[in-house]
């Protein structure tokens, strides 16, 4: 009778152990997804922020070339020895 005590502990013993070896890694591959799928959204956080950047950047310069007047042009373009006569 004891035996079969000891046999049915050591069943549960070896199930339970198996059982969290698959939750372990069960867990561990849901790791890894995630750290995959994050890499990726920080290569695509960056690709955007630097599309946000550039676009800012452009449209500072069309405010700017628009404002700009001929004469400030032609000015410019002198001052730096650029105008062609």
């Amino acid at each position: 009778m004891s035996m079969q005590i000891i046999l049915a502990g050591l069943g549960i013993f070896v199930l339970l152990g198996a059982y969290v070896m698959f939750k372990l890694k069960h867990a561990h591959r849901e790791i890894e997804q995630l750290l995959k799928t994050n890499a990726q959204l920080q290569t695509q956080k960056a690709v955007a922020e630097t599309q946000v950047k550039h676009f800012e950047v452009r449209k500072k310069n069309e405010e700017n070339t628009r404002n700009t007047s001929r004469d400030d042009v032609i000015n410019r373009l002198q001052q730096s020895g650029d105008l062609r006569d």
